[in-house]
C-alpha cells in the first residue's frame, strides 16, 4: 500500500489514516473508554471475546488499574480519529496493592491498548513513545508493564527498550529504565 502510494504520487489510505489520528491527554471524561481499552489489553487474542467496560470494572483484578482515575501522578493519552481508537496510561502502585507488572512504588506501571480494528498502524507505538517521554520528563526512573509471552505487542515493547525482568506463569513483567542525559 505504501509503495503503491509512492509510485502514483498519491498518499496511500494507510498514510492518510495515520496523519489524521490526533493525540491528547486523558482526563476523567475518558474513564469509560480507558475501561474499554483495559479490556482490549487484558484479552488481546482475536479468538477470545473482549470484556466490556462494565465487566472490566466489575473485576477487582482489572479495576485497580483505573480506580479513582485520575489520581495525582496518573498520566494518560488518547488517540482519536473522529472517535477514540487507542489509549495508554500509567500510574504508581504500592507494595500492598499493585498489578502483575509492579516493580517498585516509584516506578509507574503502564497500560496500553489500541482497538483491534486499528492495530498495526503505528498508533500504539506513538502512544508508547509519548508516554515514555512524559514519564522521563516527570522524573520517573523507569516504567514497567506486564505482557503475555505470546502477545505480539511484546516486540513493540522490546523495540523501545523494555526488557523482561520476571516471569509470572505465561506473562512477563518488563521494565524500561529512563535515559538520563549527562
Amino acid at each position: 500500500m505504501v509503495w503503491q502510494g509512492l509510485a502514483t504520487g498519491k498518499p496511500s489510505a494507510k498514510l492518510l489514516t495515520m496523519k489524521d489520528v490526533q493525540y491528547r491527554s486523558a482526563g476523567s471524561e475518558d474513564f469509560a473508554f480507558l475501561a474499554t481499552m483495559l479490556g482490549e489489553a487484558a484479552v488481546w487474542r482475536p479468538d477470545k471475546p473482549t470484556p466490556t467496560a462494565d465487566q472490566v470494572l466489575a473485576n477487582p483484578r482489572y479495576s485497580m488499574y483505573l480506580a479513582g482515575w485520575p489520581r495525582p501522578g496518573d498520566h494518560g493519552l488518547i488517540a482519536e480519529q473522529d472517535a477514540p481508537v487507542g489509549a495508554a496510561w500509567y500510574r504508581t502502585y504500592t507494595e500492598v496493592s499493585h498489578g502483575i507488572g509492579f516493580i517498585a512504588e516509584d516506578i509507574p506501571e503502564l497500560s496500553i491498548a489500541v482497538a483491534a480494528s486499528r492495530r498495526h498502524e503505528g498508533i500504539g507505538r506513538r502512544l508508547l513513545a509519548d508516554l515514555i517521554n512524559a514519564s522521563d520528563s516527570q522524573g520517573y526512573p523507569a516504567l514497567s508493564l506486564s505482557v503475555a509471552e505470546a502477545n505480539p505487542a511484546r516486540r513493540l515493547y522490546e523495540s523501545v527498550g523494555f526488557v523482561p525482568v520476571e516471569k509470572h506463569e505465561s506473562s512477563w513483567t518488563m521494565v524500561r529504565y529512563a535515559v538520563r542525559s549527562q
